[in-house]
């Protein structure tokens, strides 16, 4: 015949392993799949931080944009400052040709040398990549009248020369008497520039328009590698921010909630929602349960009409410490219900369940709560071959129920395969 070992060695093997196979079946769903609250996390920190990332990248990035266009703005300004006050405004009304420049003896051809070599040191001390004036001819085309560049450059134009279309529009807000600047950094054939157009006055009228022109190369890439390296390094970061949240949602938030589903608020013991995973995860896993013990506390009822519901809570932590003392290493003790524990046995026998029911009665002997004996009624079922352990829980239960109805009538407890009250 078996024996129980309450506190032995073979007893802990068993609880432990129980515990080993549940930890092994929740490792392999975690590790499996994701749960919907993992996905629920991961939507949630994905959205909060390439949201929080959107506004910072969105915010420094206007500002720094806007910065380095108005940077351009104020030198363009300046160098209009200076041509505008510097700049020979005849040009404007006897160059209407590249014929009006040919002829040394000219006025003009004096006046489009002195405008050239006048542009050649802007450029020279500013930095500034391409200077130009225009004006509407007689005909009310807008021409060239000076451009900066060298003569044989192959963007060289002549006097006479059409503005081009693309451009046409700027001119005439220009000569509209208006600083048209651009909002954004143009993309040409020859590059990336910042142009300004600006109206060039002769005793207060409008006489023609000079054209300001900024390589901008640097500034467009730096922003485009912003632009693009903002995303990816936003879509990184989300990446580890999520890895990270579901890691420490599963380490710290759900063995948190699972304590708090698995564990009764008032006793500390196990909770009967552990008791149900506890039963369906053993029965899937084949681990050998020997028995199973009932345990209901007697006249719980009357304490709560006559002392109150605390004086109850009492009465039920004080015969969970005893049911949890007297059972310790025999397997887990669970609160099935408000006045009922259960305890699961790896290794039960007969003579070993009716030792510890008379463990428990002896228990309460000795504890009185709120001025009242403890009183426990026991009741245990020996589990067999195949038999699901629900059916053997149920056993344990109908005849600790036996057992407390036979002690009401004042008969002695019985033995065996059944129950026992004190």
């Amino acid at each position: 015949m078996k024996r129980l070992k309450v506190k032995g060695p073979t007893a802990r093997r068993a609880f432990g392993g129980a515990k080993a196979v549940t930890g092994m079946q929740h490792g392999k769903l975690r590790s499996g799949r994701w749960s919907r609250v993992d996905v629920q996390v991961s939507v949630i920190v994905a959205a909060v931080v390439a949201l929080s990332f959107l506004c910072v990248y969105a915010f420094n990035y206007q500002v720094t944009y806007r910065d380095m266009i108005e940077t351009l703005k104020e030198r363009s300004d300046s160098i209009y400052s200076y041509v505008e006050d510097s700049l020979d405004k005849s040009t404007f009304v006897t160059i209407d040709q590249a014929a009006d420049v040919d002829d040394p003896d000219d006025a003009a051809y004096g006046a489009y040398r002195e405008m050239k070599e006048a542009f050649k040191r802007v450029k020279a001390a500013t930095g500034v990549r391409y200077l130009y004036t225009a004006k509407r001819a007689a005909d009310g085309a807008l021409i060239y009248v000076v451009d900066g560049l060298p003569s044989e450059s192959e963007d060289f134009r002549y006097p006479g020369d059409p503005i081009e279309p693309e451009i046409v529009d700027e001119m005439e807000r220009a000569l509209a008497n208006e600083i048209v600047y651009p909002t954004d950094i143009k993309s040409t054939d020859w590059g990336h520039i910042f142009v300004s157009y600006y109206p060039i006055h002769d005793e207060g009228r409008v006489v023609g328009v000079v054209g300001i022109e900024f390589d901008a190369e640097r500034q467009f890439e730096a922003f485009r590698v912003v632009r693009i390296g903002t995303p990816v390094i936003g879509g990184l970061f989300c990446l580890v921010a999520v890895a990270v949240a579901v890691v420490l949602f599963r380490r710290i938030s759900n063995p948190a909630y699972r304590d708090l589903a698995n564990t009764d608020y008032l006793t500390k013991l196990k909770s009967r929602n552990a008791f149900e995973v506890d039963m369906a995860n053993w029965s899937r896993s084949g681990v050998e349960v020997a028995g199973v013990l009932v345990v209901d506390l007697d006249g719980l009822k009357a304490v709560n009409d006559e002392l109150g519901h605390a004086a109850g809570d009492d009465l039920i932590r004080a015969a969970a410490g005893v049911v949890a003392a007297r059972c310790e290493g025999a397997g887990p003790v669970y609160r099935v219900g408000g006045d009922e524990f259960a305890v699961c046995c790896f290794e039960l026998d007969a003579e070993g369940a009716q030792r510890m029911a008379d463990d428990l009665h002896a228990a309460c002997a000795g504890t009185v709560v709120e001025g009242r004996p403890l009183s426990l009624s026991v009741g245990w079922a020996l589990r067999g071959d195949g038999e699901d352990l629900r059916e053997v829980h149920r056993r344990a239960d109908e005849r600790m129920y036996e057992e407390k109805a036979r002690s009401r009538k004042g008969r002695p407890r019985a033995s065996g395969d059944g129950a026992a009250s004190a």
